[in-house]
């Protein structure tokens, strides 16, 4: 169902998500709010991020619910969450995040979206204060600001077929990376869980 009416809809939620991401010490890489979803970009500093989303999610239910004199769950299950790659992969998603609302025929450009981090980050906006402008643009290395925008411009907007990086990006897999990016993070998951056992 459609969770963004009209701009205080959007306006609240990403006033929401940036006091959310402050509170639990998380890095947001990019965000963009569609009609009946949103894609988000954390990077978590402890083990809170379930507790963080569902932060946001159930603070903006209430809100939304009370505006528009709805009652009910306003999200559905549980969010879906990948641990990603920073080389290689994380330009990509950041891409897949900026396009979205292109691709569901909502804008022709990605700039003409005002519920997206990306024209923030392409220096064409101004820059919500818990959005993680500089570590997007350090990874395309290191530069003047209006350079690396340019970098970033030119690969959100470059017109190549990466059907594969969406069908990766949407499939079910919990780790996008290298085999030993993933060999890495499933080796930590399962010492963490070993852990929490040992401590019950």
């Amino acid at each position: 169902m459609t969770i963004f009416l009209d701009d205080a809809d959007y306006r609240q939620f990403v006033h929401l998500l940036g006091d959310v991401v402050d509170q639990f010490g998380i890095r947001c890489w990019n965000y963009c709010l569609m009609p009946n979803h949103y894609h988000v970009t954390l990077q978590p500093s402890q083990a809170n991020l379930s507790e963080a989303v569902r932060r946001v999610n159930s603070i903006y239910a209430s809100w939304w619910n009370r505006r528009h004199a709805r009652v009910g769950h306003v999200f559905q299950g549980r969010f879906k969450d990948q641990i990603v790659d920073r080389e290689g992969y994380l330009l990509a998603l950041s891409r897949y995040v900026a396009l979205n609302p292109v691709r569901a025929s909502l804008v022709k450009r990605p700039e003409d979206w005002r519920w997206s981090s990306y024209s923030a980050t392409a220096g064409l906006a101004p820059s919500p204060a818990f959005l993680a402008v500089d570590a997007t643009l350090e990874l395309f290395g290191e530069g003047e600001a209006h350079v690396l925008q340019a970098c970033f411009t030119r690969h959100v907007t470059a017109q190549t077929d990466d059907a594969a990086w969406q069908d990766r990006i949407r499939s079910n897999d919990r780790i996008l990376g290298t085999s030993a990016f993933k060999e890495t993070v499933t080796a930590a998951i399962e010492a963490a869980a070993m852990l929490e056992a040992d401590r019950r």
